[in-house]
């Protein structure tokens, strides 16, 4: 226990010192100022705070929208769409913040560390980018950037107000799942034609992958991966507060997202899958022997079940066991020797740039591309995004990169083995449980990276930052609770 409040002292310590340089700041204090007056101003006309409370509300259902969008075929490669449609959201919650009028700081949500480092790595890309050999190839990615940081600052914005959103953009993104799942289950009994070409006939069987809305079984299957994270921690949640007819659903669900997520024929998803899973279970079972004594029963059926469970996956999906097989098979497979060399390619570019990067997006990467590559193939990425990173923005932007991920895995720490666990309220409990939830599906996210690129696609991105944002509102909550 003593670890623990000494975890929290150190979480509230870090961004005390972050929000006491803000508001030190004199560039931070006149732009606050300049806005408040603006406010001020607004304020004096009639309605002023109503219209602000109902851009907001827009701001929500645009937010709303957004997800939705993500799993329909019109924006499988519309990126310009969503940002439009992020963009708007984040205007009309900016102006509904000026034209609402002052609220109490508390009520608002102090600023956090992880701003800073979300800051920083955007600085690093724009100096990459005005670094780059590749200036207005890198200036489109820049923007793409831009796009997902103030996704970030949104998300952020919209939790920190009212935590409960957060259920309601993850009841979006589950119904939006279970419906592209059970449109994949149809592309599989219907054999749909394969849009991915790597399986290698001399090492596995050519087998039906779905790819649902996205044209792409590995962007599908990236998409279902933090999904099925979060539905997976629901699983926790209920069985937490003895919520054994909600817990038929969420297992179900769950189930529904890993049979999808296993017809994507992704490897990359699936070695996601195995990091998330396990990090899931470990945390999981981890609570339960150690807080919950009564449901203890719980462990030994999980571990009679999963073996079960691999079992019937193996002897009724044989594809699926032809595409583990392939991840080990070396250069003998034609996709791993593929992204080998691009690997090895990416390394050289990383070891000529690996102070501040060639230049951020792919586009920039694609051009550099061709003075390093080692096949008769060009690449759209590295294959791998900690590698990815590196390439465009140097070993500054992996750092930067790094912290926000360890920052945002520290802060899922605190929130969730934190001493107010606050018996007999549900609420608090499923926001824990979300909290761990969307650490494991950084988690996944992550162990998917380390092999594909589609984390960079706007599918992921915004899932991505609305991941950190959960983390964030839930530790803020769990701070303010505190004091």
């Amino acid at each position: 226990m003593l670890s623990q409040i000494i975890n929290l002292s150190f979480l509230l310590k870090i961004d005390s010192a972050w929000n006491k340089l803000l508001a030190e700041s004199i560039i931070v204090n006149s732009v606050k100022g300049l806005f408040s007056q603006i406010a001020i101003n607004l304020q004096q006309l009639s309605l002023t705070q109503n219209i602000g409370s109902w851009l907001k509300s827009i701001s929500i259902c645009l937010t709303l929208i957004l997800f939705i969008c993500l799993a329909l075929p019109q924006f499988a490669n519309d990126k310009q769409g969503l940002a439009a449609i992020l963009l708007a959201a984040f205007i009309t919650w900016f102006s509904g913040e000026l034209l609402a009028g002052q609220r109490k700081e508390e009520a608002k949500g102090k600023a956090n560390f992880v701003d800073a480092l979300v800051l920083l790595f955007f600085c690093i890309n724009i100096i990459a980018t005005f670094s780059s050999h590749y200036f207005a190839a890198s200036v489109h990615g820049l923007l793409k950037l831009f796009v997902y940081i103030l996704a970030y600052f949104l998300f952020c914005a919209q939790l920190k107000e009212k935590p409960q959103h957060q259920f309601t953009f993850m009841a979006i993104l589950l119904v939006s799942a279970a419906l592209l799942s059970l449109y994949g289950l149809y592309q599989f009994k219907i054999g749909v034609a394969p849009l991915a070409t790597w399986e290698d006939p001399n090492i596995e069987e050519q087998a039906t992958r779905i790819y649902a809305t996205f044209n792409n079984p590995n962007l599908f299957a990236g998409y279902l991966l933090p999904i099925n994270m979060l539905c997976a921690a629901l699983v926790f949640a209920n069985w937490s507060i003895s919520k054994w007819f909600t817990s038929i659903f969420t297992i179900s669900l769950t189930a529904l997202l890993t049979l999808a997520l296993i017809l994507t024929g992704s490897r990359g998803a699936y070695v996601g899958a195995f990091f998330g899973y396990a990090a899931l279970m470990i945390i999981g079972l981890t609570k339960i022997w150690l807080l919950k004594t009564k449901r203890r029963f719980i462990l030994p059926a999980l571990l009679l079940l999963a073996p079960l469970a691999v079992f019937a996956i193996f002897h009724y999906l044989p594809g699926f066991e032809h595409r583990i097989v392939s991840i080990f098979a070396g250069r003998e497979h034609s996709s791993n020797s593929f992204r080998l060399n691009v690997w090895l390619s990416s390394l050289a570019m990383f070891k000529d740039n690996w102070l501040i990067g060639i230049g951020v997006g792919n586009q920039a990467f694609c051009l550099a591309y061709g003075l390093y590559m080692r096949t008769g193939f060009d690449a759209l990425g590295t294959y791998c995004v900690p590698l990815e990173i590196a390439v465009e923005t140097g070993l500054f932007g992996l750092t930067a990169f790094a912290l926000i991920v360890a920052s945002i895995l520290y802060r899922a720490h605190v929130a969730f083995w934190s001493a107010n666990d606050q018996t007999g309220q549900d609420l608090s409990v499923y926001k824990k449980w979300l909290t761990a939830g969307a650490a494991v599906a950084l988690i996944a996210l992550l162990g998917h990276g380390l092999v594909d690129t589609v984390f960079f696609r706007p599918q992921i991105q915004f899932i991505f930052y609305l991941l950190i944002s959960i983390v964030i509102a839930n530790t803020t909550y769990l701070s303010s609770s505190q004091k």
